[in-house]
């Protein structure tokens, strides 16, 4: 077994590093307040290739490993711990890669390039009002009116809206629609590449609103009204009601990238934790000469530990089933990233938490930024691409046996 990377991983981790020290770190408090728009700092993203990171060059990727992919949003949740800024890029890791493996080559050649750029977003819009981790009972419909797919629902949580309406070709998101009866649950459901915007014009057909986020401000999330959004045959992305096990591999490769962005902030946090023990003194001595603060780190540094390596084995197994390795099948990838995703979130949430009880009330300042990232984190927390229970359905599912759970 092999935990190095290699020199070309190195090398990646270090330009990527270079880049978010120079270009995110020192204005990440800024994407978070919203004084410097999402639409521009993609553009910054595009400009240094780690937009669609995953894609074929043909689209403009960088044909990226998804470790590398990984290890890149690790580095941009250090610089940007609010996580806007990461979540942005793990979001057009996973779900463009989605619209490569599954979608029709005129819509490949159309919006992927533009993804690349950073002049396009494409998210997920899949939860809806009623619930979202039961993708199966979707009730949004996709209607066949005149030659043009037509969908009509409801689509809460949906991330970066208004992102996509900013920037120069647009986008939308990869849209979960039933296309077969209420009762074929998942084998009803069909992906839409749903385009709000599209070479620089608004779709008709939707309405949209954000909702004002308590945390990660810097990438909006919103409530989609789809009022007969058309949608051209060429975007149906996969077969017709054969989406749900593609949107699936969507959800299990942005969860392992979602635990990299966790395991980025928790080990910002964790260094600002470490300057301020060693420079707070009570009664004298530094507030890390006391094992009830020390061994509380060297706690949430072992558990940090593994939840990075269990982050980086998730990718790691991705890139083994995504290369065509026969010893690895799609479920050893829903495990992997459901087990990332539940380590590497809970670590972070409780990092920041235990950071803030080192800084007292100092942490409760905006000019600490500490809570920021905590803010951040929740999103991911409490339910964002997957609940804590629903991770440890897939998990006890898949190791314990489904005729058991």
């Amino acid at each position: 077994m092999d935990f190095g990377l290699s020199r070309e991983d190195k090398l990646f981790v270090e330009s990527v590093r270079s880049f978010a020290e120079r270009v995110i770190a020192p204005r990440w408090v800024e994407i978070d307040e919203g004084r410097w728009p999402m639409a521009e700092v993609a553009a910054r993203l595009g400009e240094a290739g780690l937009l669609g990171m995953t894609l074929s060059s043909r689209y403009g990727g960088q044909e990226a490993t998804f470790l590398q992919a990984a290890l890149a949003v690790e580095e941009l949740a250090y610089a940007d711990p609010s996580l806007a800024t990461p979540v942005y890029v793990l979001l057009e890791t996973a779900w463009p890669y989605v619209v490569q493996r599954h979608g029709r080559d005129e819509a490949k050649e159309e919006v992927l390039p533009e993804v690349a750029a950073g002049r396009a977003f494409v998210g997920i819009a899949s939860t809806e009002p009623q619930g979202g981790s039961d993708v199966a009972s979707v009730q949004t419909k996709a209607v066949k009116e005149g030659g043009l797919w037509r969908l009509y629902g409801e689509k809460n949580m949906v991330t970066g809206v208004s992102t996509a309406l900013a920037l120069p070709y647009g986008g939308g998101a990869v849209a979960v629609a039933r296309t077969g009866a209420p009762e074929d649950k998942h084998r009803g459901v069909t992906l839409f590449l749903a385009l709000l915007k599209r070479r620089g014009r608004q779709t008709p057909g939707f309405t949209y609103r954000d909702w004002d986020e308590v945390g990660r401000r810097g990438l909006p999330t919103g409530y989609l009204t789809l009022e007969g959004l058309p949608v051209e045959d060429v975007f149906v992305v996969g077969e017709l009601n054969g989406g749900f096990k593609i949107a699936m591999e969507g959800f299990n490769l942005a969860r392992t990238v979602i635990g990299a962005a966790s395991v980025g902030a928790a080990r910002w946090l964790l260094d600002r934790g470490l300057e301020w023990i060693r420079q707070r003194s009570a009664f004298g001595r530094p507030i890390a000469s006391y094992q009830s603060v020390s061994f509380k780190f060297a706690e949430l540094y072992a558990r940090l530990e593994a939840a990075r390596l269990s982050v980086y084995k998730a990718a790691w197994i991705a890139d083994r089933f995504y290369g065509g390795d026969v010893a690895f099948a799609v479920q050893d990838v829903a495990t992997a990233g459901a087990v990332a995703k539940y380590l590497a979130v809970g670590t972070a949430v409780e990092t920041a938490l235990e950071v803030m009880k080192w800084f007292g009330g100092a942490s409760y300042f905006r000019e600490t930024n500490v809570a920021r990232s905590l803010l951040g984190l929740l999103s991911y927390y409490v339910g964002a691409e997957g609940a804590e229970n629903i991770l440890k359905l897939i998990i006890a599912r898949n190791t314990v046996g489904r005729e058991f759970v």
